[in-house]
Order: C-alpha cells, then structure tokens, then sequence
C-alpha cells in the first residue's frame, strides 16, 4: 500500500496545474485519466490511515485504563476485566516492558516461550523493537516511552494474551461473577500458577492453598472494580462516541452547551472543547493551528460569518488535516435574511459530498422542528432542552460516522466507489438498470481484459470484482490463480491469498459485530459486500445478481442464505495493524 501511496504522491507532484490538496479531494478527470491509463486504482482521499502502527486504539490515559477497555472490547464484564487488572498490577505494576528475574517479561511476566517470540516478533513488526531492549527493562521505565508506542505495545500484548485459538481459559474467565473469582481463573488458568506439587484450586466455593499473591491480586481486582465499575460503556468503547477522540472548536452556541456535550459524551474533556462568544470563522481556524486536534473534528463555527465561501471551507479542511473525520456543524439563526444562513450550509454540504472525511451534523436541522422549544428569544442561543439536542445532534453524528473516524479499515476511496457504483435503495428483481458511473468502470475493466462476470457487470461476482480492484480494497482480487472466474472461483481465490474466515468456522455463521466495511461473503454460488453504514446508502450491504439487479443496497441475510451458511472473508491488509493470528474480534472463534 505504502508504494502504491508513494507513487500517488509521486504523480501529484509531477502535475503542476493541481490546485486542490493531496489526498484530500477526488482529483481532476485528467488525473484520473492518467490513473486509467497506467493502471492505477487505489487512490485514499484520507491520506494515512491513522489504525494501526502509531494509532491509539485503546481509549485511556493510563495502562490500567487501557487494558480495562481491551477488556470491555473484546466482550467482558466489569468484575472480569477487573480480574485480569488486578493480576497486571502484581505480576508487573501495569509496565509492559518490565523484566524481572528469570527472563519474565511484560505485563503479565511471560516467560521465554514461541507465544512469547512471536510476541516480539510483532512488535518489531510494527516499529516498536527499540521498546524491547534492556534500556527498557527496569521498574519506571514506562514513564520514558511515548503515548502511541506505549497504546502499540499494550494493544499487542494482550492481543497474544487472549489468543482467539486459546479459548477454554478465556470461556472460563467469561463465567466469572466476581473480580476475585476473575483473579483467581486468570492466574491458575493463563498465569499456571503452582502451590507446592498441584495447581491452586479457585477461591469459594472452593478451598484450595493460595500461591503467588493471590490474596493481594484479588485486592487489586476489587479495587479496580471499584474504582473503574460503569465506566466501560463511556470509556470502553474504543470509537469516538465516548468523547476521547473528539475535538470541538465553536462559538456561543457550543458555549452555551459544553455541559450538555460533555455529558453526552460521557469521556468529552475540558481542554478538547474550546468556544467563544461571537467567535468568526477565520479565528476557529487559528485555534486549530495552535490547538492538538484528536481524531475527530467538529467545527461547530460560521454562526457570525453571513457569507462563508470556498476558501473559508478549504482552509478549514486543510488546516485540520485530511487524516481526520471533521464535522461542519450547520447554522441557525432565525431572524438572518438574504438567504443567511442557507448559503452557508449548503457550502458545507456541498464540501462534505466531494470529500471523504467530512461529513455534517446538521443542527439547522434539528432546530427547524420547534426553534421556539430549542432556542431563546433571539432565534440564534439555545435553551437547555436546545443545549441538549445540539450536543445529541453532534453526538449521533460522529457515532454515524465511525468507519471515517481516523480509524477506517479501508479508504475513503471505497465508501466513495459504493456510492457512484451502486443504487442507494434496494430494487427488486428485474432492475438491471446501471449507474453511469458503474457503465464506465465496466467497459474500463472489459477493455483491460479484467473479469466483470456476465450481462456487462450485472452479476454478483462482477460487481465485488470491480469495486474490490478499483478500490484499492486488493488491486489484484480475482485477477491471478485460481481466478479470474465467477463466485466459486473468487472464494477459492481469497483462500489462496490468505484472506481471513471470520466464522469460527465454514458451517458455523459469523458473529455481526466483527464485520467491517471490505469484507466479502460467499453462500450458495453467490458473493455480496459488506459496506458498513455509510450516509445516503440504505443498507450494510451492497450486491448485484445474475442478470436479475444491477448493484444495490442488498438485503442479504449476513448468516445464511438460502439455509446456507455465509461465509465471511477478509483481506489481512485490513485487520487494525493486529496482525494475522489476532486480526478480528475473539468473538470469531465463538468465546
């Protein structure tokens, strides 16, 4: 991908009549051209992909923190993931490059094992070897390594932690009902403590000789359950909803409804929320300069512009940066004439149309419903229930919009494609009318000898080839061995290049909530797309049939089709910079 990128990059570079910003808007028809012709497909209008090495994956400011919404993530409750701290807090006071005597090492003081070298091994992987050294290796040596690295290394210790092929201990762990029962599994079943001659036994019901401090990792527990209890639907999330990944920049209108957004988001802080009183737009772009902007932007300004344009819009977009989801936040103010703020809000969405990492919350919107209900006299400041419903609007938009948040599996370019390839709405049977937009990328396909299935690309097969390649999803999906060919030929396909199952197994049916936007089904001669919840598209799933429906928002059935298991697959590319052997959810391999 990084070469592909590099030659993007390399080809903005070499065409000097580029006005608009790398990576950041669709480029002009000649530029596409030149892709066309040099065989070129994979374009991100996002720029880097924050997931993966250097991300922080793991909301929390300390490990603790971090490990608890690992914890949450992967499907525990609060007294098992209090478990599973408290034995973190004695094996290694929550360091994850701490060695003690024996050659022990990280956060739960592994041993010299292949789970172990495999551990490292990932680590170097992705850039983070110089935390392995021995600089690293005394007690305090956490306070010394930087925020991403240390959200990398914790991510990728407990990834090989809860080992999604090491399910018996980790179903176990799940029936816990307290947090010392929690210690106790965790350390007699992962740790293999031992008492003498024979493993521990758990605590009540049972009576069993306690080893290894287990008296005090069950203090730990509790306390961490304690203190963190509750917390994890705000802070363990791990997308942007609970506000630890949110910036807001704005004027009197988000003045008047801090409380009410940091209330909502539950994890919103005081220093990610700056706002003004008659704050302009230019000076929003200033503090955005000087301020650190979290992955999520909302730019909740243009209240006091009567007459935003382009290069208002454009300098906002760049300022932020195209590696972030920013949210325009429209106006309102109902006394303005002249066509105020209407024209303002109709700039923005025009911008949020063209570009992949913008989109609106669109508090016009919702104030129209009852202004006299949301606003005070002047039509333009919010109530308390106003405050409410601004912070809900901000709120239900940025959630909406989690797969562009920074943390997009595949680019912005595949969001895109759906939209231009693919009918909004499903149609039944006998709809084989095609997108104009779909017509041209067939007959560039047909002319570059790539595989578009039957009736001009109204086939199952033929729609997920085309988007796939011309995405950047994989460039090479069903071009090679054992394709070019129709569904059985494509599933074979995957398999061959280490694309992930993400059932348990081929007959089992997939867990929903580890799908993302990329991933690719395959039941009964049949193939579909999963495309996650992109705005004005109404469905998760996009697909075509046979010369019976041109591609569209499918309905699909994501377990089975035709009583027949649906097969899930993805590419390895697109696993959060977890590597192969922890790519997806545990809840795949059905703990």
């Amino acid at each position: 991908m990084k070469k592909i990128l590099r030659s993007i990059l390399a080809i903005f570079l070499a065409v000097a009549t580029i006005q608009q910003p790398v990576f950041a808007k669709l480029p002009d028809d000649d530029i596409l051209d030149f892709y066309d012709q040099n065989g070129i497909y994979y374009y991100n209008p996002v720029g880097t992909l924050a997931c993966g090495s250097g991300s922080t994956m793991l909301p929390g400011d300390t490990v603790a923190e971090k490990i608890w919404n690992y914890m949450i993530q992967k499907g525990y409750n609060d007294a098992q993931a209090a478990g599973v701290l408290g034995n973190a807090e004695i094996e290694s006071g929550f360091e994850p490059t701490r060695r003690a005597e024996n050659d022990y090492w990280g956060l739960f003081q592994l041993m010299h094992t292949p789970q172990r070298d495999a551990m490292w091994a990932q680590i170097e992987a992705e850039g983070y070897g110089e935390y392995l050294s021995t600089a690293y290796w005394p007690a305090g040596s956490v306070n010394s390594i930087p925020p991403d690295a240390l959200d990398a290394l914790v991510r990728i210790i407990m990834d090989y932690t809860f080992d999604p092929n090491d399910t018996r201990w980790q179903t176990e762990l799940k029936n816990a009902t307290s947090p010392e029962e929690a210690a106790e599994i965790f350390l007699v079943h992962y740790e293999r403590a031992f008492g003498g001659n024979s493993a521990i036994q758990y605590y009540t019901p049972y009576a069993g000789q306690l080893y290894q401090a287990t008296a005090q990792r069950r203090d730990a527990a509790r306390k961490w359950y304690d203190e963190l209890s509750g917390t994890g639907t705000a802070i363990g999330t791990g997308t942007t909803q609970d506000g630890s990944n949110v910036t807001i920049i704005g004027d009197s209108i988000t003045v008047g409804s801090t409380n009410a957004l940091k209330t909502t988001f539950g994890n919103l802080s005081d220093s990610d929320i700056d706002a003004r009183v008659s704050r302009p737009w230019g000076e929003g772009l200033n503090i955005a300069k000087q301020m650190p902007l979290k992955s999520t932007v909302v730019f909740a300004l243009g209240t006091n512009n009567d007459r935003l344009n382009s290069n208002d819009i454009d300098n906002a977009i760049n300022t932020i940066g195209s590696d972030k989801l920013i949210v325009f936040v429209t106006n309102y103010n109902g006394s303005a004439t002249d066509g105020y703020p209407e024209s303002n809000n109709e700039l923005m969405k025009q911008y949020a149309a063209q570009y992949s990492n913008v989109v609106i919350a669109d508090w016009y919107e919702a104030v129209s419903a009852d202004p006299g209900a949301y606003l005070v006299s002047d039509l333009v400041h919010p109530t308390g229930a106003g405050a409410e419903l601004f912070a809900k609007t901000i709120y239900d938009t940025v959630n909406a919009n989690a797969f562009n948040n920074g943390c997009s599996t595949v680019s912005g370019e595949f969001q895109k494609l759906v939209l231009s390839y693919a009918w909004p709405d499903y149609h039944p049977a006998g709809f084989t009318e095609r997108r104009p937009e779909y017509v041209e990328a067939v007959n560039q396909s047909v002319a570059e000898g790539r595989y578009v299935g039957g009736f001009a690309g109204v086939d199952c097969g033929g729609f997920v080839t085309v988007l796939v390649q011309n995405s950047g999803l994989e460039p090479d999906y069903n071009k090679t061995a054992p394709g070019p060919g129709p569904t059985t030929s494509q599933e074979a396909w995957v398999k061959a290049h280490g694309w992930i199952l993400l059932n348990s197994n081929e007959s089992t049916s997939v867990d929903p909530s580890v799908l993302q936007a990329g991933d690719v089904a395959f039941s009964h001669g049949h193939t579909f797309i999963y495309v996650g919840d992109i705005p004005g598209f109404n469905s998760q799933i996009a697909s075509a049939s046979f010369g019976e429906r041109a591609p569209m928002a499918g309905r699909e059935a994501i377990d089975f089709g035709n009583g027949v298991t649906v097969r899930w697959y993805r590419n390895p590319q697109y696993t959060n910079g977890q590597g192969a052997t922890a790519a997806v959810n545990s809840k795949i391999s059905g703990d």
